[in-house]
């Protein structure tokens, strides 16, 4: 049952690295059918509005992170993401709707959110890019599925220079941890420490996608590519 979950889902070492023209489709549906699957269960958490649709969607995710190997890790991120998120959106609508009719819809708004993308970044962590180009260059032009394919594997690797820009500078004397925030005057550590840099190591990932992309010739041929597998 694993295996045909694995072979399913594109996750079967067959798919990875082999060269053949049949093998190359065969994974590109793959994919799209992990994509078109993630993408509805995505979907159902943005409309669901019971706790009992919610508490499938949530049984299902955590299914798919079992069937998937991604490890605990990202389980235990994801929780610390959960719990500021809930913390934030139950306070605003705390202050706005009060104790007792704020909570609970602030606390549902938060799951479904945290249903909505946790589907997407499994496919994210998940797939290759050059799958996710594959994919994509077959309903979009392949100028498209680059841009595309090179958004949704930034997104992790932002979230990774943050946490590395973070350390560093906590490192370096910094007040940004979570006690020294409960202070306002370490506000300005927190733009000039941290957001700043984030800011202008975004700019520099993104330009050296675009030079490595120019260095190889990008957009110089109509018809592209994808390693593995050529």
């Amino acid at each position: 049952m694993r295996i045909r979950l694995r072979q399913l889902f594109g996750l079967s070492r067959l798919y990875r690295g082999q060269p053949g023209t049949g093998n190359r489709r065969i994974g590109s549906i793959a994919v799209g059918a992990k994509l078109l699957g993630l993408m509805v269960l995505s979907f159902f958490a943005f409309g669901t509005r019971t706790s009992a649709g919610l508490l499938w969607l949530t049984g299902i995710n955590l299914a798919l992170l079992f069937v998937f190997r991604y490890g605990f890790i990202f389980l235990r991120r994801e929780i610390k993401v959960f719990l500021w998120q809930t913390v934030i959106i139950v306070s605003l609508y705390i202050l706005r709707f009060g104790w007792i009719e704020g909570f609970k819809p602030g606390a549902m708004i938060s799951w479904q959110l945290s249903l909505t993308y946790v589907p997407g970044l499994i496919f994210v962590k998940t797939t290759p890019q050059p799958r996710i180009v594959e994919t994509f260059s077959a309903v979009v032009p392949y100028r498209a599925a680059f841009v595309m394919a090179t958004c949704l594997k930034f997104i992790p690797l932002i979230l990774t220079e943050i946490r590395n820009i973070y350390e560093g500078q906590v490192f370096r004397g910094a007040k940004i941890l979570r006690k020294d925030l409960l202070n306002p005057i370490n506000w300005p550590d927190l733009v000039f420490c941290l957001a700043l840099p984030v800011i202008i190591r975004s700019m520099n990932l993104a330009g050296e996608i675009t030079l490595a992309a120019k260095a190889r010739n990008f957009g110089l041929k109509k018809k592209r590519t994808c390693w593995p597998g050529i």
